[in-house]
Formats: structure tokens, sequence, C-alpha cells
């Protein structure tokens, strides 16, 4: 994939309409190896503003575009409101008006407008929401539920259920995991992360005798000709709904009334690691995070349940 610096900065001519610059957008995004999850979100949000931009000023260019024209389209009812008509809350209004300003620089940078117009929308620091996680109690519950089951999907969900907790992986990764990714000797899993960014996940040796087992009873029951590692029960990919449906059976079942995703087991792992370790940039690494910023949420996790325990005293 070339690299987007090798991409002519003059993507599209001069009085294109904004339709035609968000695709040439999406485009060094592509290049940039941008997830096709994130790329899907900033054209959707750009989409909504240049409707917005067209109502206002009909056949409206980017260079077109002033301040006060692009303030209007962001304080307009349909930015404002979901299509239910609610109020969107303060994360999507700052998610949209991040990926505007990232649009318009990218503008910029290519001379599609002389000046940025987004230059003066305010992108104030939103406080972050601690993830919700399970305690080591409410891990013990849950795979002590899962393991007093012996069907075969029981069994599945055992091994899903601890890559999670062992490796912190993302639902995504995990999905698209194929028998060929699980190297026993190498003590690893191989995954492309967000980006595209291959990278390994590090498997101890209660996870390895794990999958050793799992894979010994795939080639047994004869369903060795799909590649998937996890399958569902007609023999296919397991997709990432399916996944977190059974999860909430199997959380429901252990008694753990918490509103948890796939998502939460990684935030697990994570705040099990930076417990045992006290090495933020451990878990950094652990988690593949370019931000060492995106890690920081673990401290303060660890922090609180410190606090808690020490009042116990």
């Amino acid at each position: 994939m070339p690299n987007s610096a090798t991409i002519p900065l003059r993507l599209v001519p001069d009085g294109e309409p904004m339709v035609e610059s968000i695709e040439a957008f999406t485009m060094r995004l592509t290049a940039d190896t941008r997830s096709k999850h994130t790329i899907s979100a900033y054209r959707r949000d750009l989409q909504l503003l240049s409707s917005e931009l067209e109502i206002l000023q009909q056949g409206v260019s980017v260079s077109e575009i002033t301040p006060s024209l692009l303030d209007e389209a962001l304080s307009s009812p349909a930015i404002l409101h979901t299509e239910e008509g609610s109020p969107r809350s303060p994360a999507s209004l700052h998610r949209i008006k991040a990926v505007v300003w990232s649009f318009f620089a990218w503008a910029e940078e290519t001379g599609l407008v002389s000046q940025n117009p987004a230059r003066g929308v305010k992108l104030r620091r939103l406080p972050r929401t601690p993830p919700n996680f399970l305690t080591d109690a409410e891990k013990r519950r849950l795979l002590r539920e899962i393991r007093s089951r012996s069907c075969p999907l029981a069994k599945r969900d055992r091994v899903i259920v601890e890559v999670f907790l062992g490796t912190g992986i993302r639902l995504q990764e995990l999905v698209t995991l194929d028998v060929d990714d699980v190297d026993l000797p190498a003590k690893h899993l191989r995954i492309v992360a967000k980006g595209n960014v291959p990278q390994v996940k590090f498997l101890k040796t209660d996870l390895r005798a794990l999958l050793r087992s799992y894979l010994r009873d795939r080639r047994r029951d004869g369903t060795a000709e799909c590649d998937a590692l996890f399958l569902s029960s007609r023999g296919t990919r397991l997709s990432p709904r399916q996944v977190a449906r059974r999860l909430v059976l199997w959380l429901d079942r252990a008694g753990i009334d918490k509103r948890l995703g796939p998502h939460s087991l990684r935030h697990s792992f994570a705040t099990a690691l930076y417990s045992k370790t006290g090495d933020i940039y451990l878990v950094q690494r652990a988690l593949g995070h370019r931000d060492p910023s995106t890690t920081q949420i673990y401290t303060h996790l660890v922090d609180g349940a410190l606090e808690e325990a020490l009042e116990r005293l």
C-alpha cells in the first residue's frame, strides 16, 4: 500500500462539490491505513455536514465554505439531534467536530482552501468515562460457570473468553483469527490490529494448553475445512454480534449484573495487568496503543480500587 507521502497533494480541483472532496479525503485515510470502521464513520459525519451545507448554500464547493457558513451548519438541528429527534450526546458532537476539523486541515494541506474555515471550531476535551470491567471475583464466577458446561459451544466460548482475558485482544481481531494464526511453539497469536498493523499476542502457559486442546477437538470433529479459529454452530466464522450475544448469555448465567460487552474483557485484561505490574508502559505495549494517554485510564481504575480497599481496613 502506498505511503500517504507519495500521494499528490492536489487530489481535487478547485470548485469541486463537497461530496467529491469527501471521497478524496477518504482516499487519504485509506492510504494512511486507517480502519474501515474509522473511514466509514468519517464519511458518514462529513456527508451529514455536506447535506446541511447544501441546504444553506446550494452547490457550495469546499473553497466557498466560510467560518460563518460552517458554524451555521454545525448548529443546524440535523447536526445537534439524531434522526429520532433526541439531542446528540456531547461525545457524538465532539466526534463530528473532530472529523470536520481533520477534513478541513487536510483541505488546507492539499490547497483546496486557502484558509481553514474550521480553525475556530473548538474541541473541548471530554471527561473520560471509566470503562466497565470484571473484577477478579467476577472473572472467577464467569469462568466457573462456563467451565461447568461440557457442550461444544461452551468449550468454544470458554476459549474465546480466556483469549480475551489473557491477551487483551479486540473483538474484531478475535473474529478474524484463523487457525494458522495460532503459533503454540512460538507462544503467540498473530493478529491484524487497528490500521492493518500486524502484531503478536503472547500466550501464557495455561492458555496455550487450552488452545491446544481446542484445536485437537476441532480436528477430531472434522471442522478443519474452515480457516476461522472460532466457528458458529453452522461451521462458519463467528461474527462480532454472535460473540457479544454469547457473552451476555454467560454473564447472565453467572449472575453478573453489569452492562458488559467483549471490549469490557479487554479492559479487564488491562486493569488486571496494571494492578499486578504497576507498569503503564507495559500495559500500553500489551494493548498495542500508539498514544500513551489512551492507556492512562487504567491507572485511575486501579487507584480507585486501592482507595476502596484502604477504606475497608
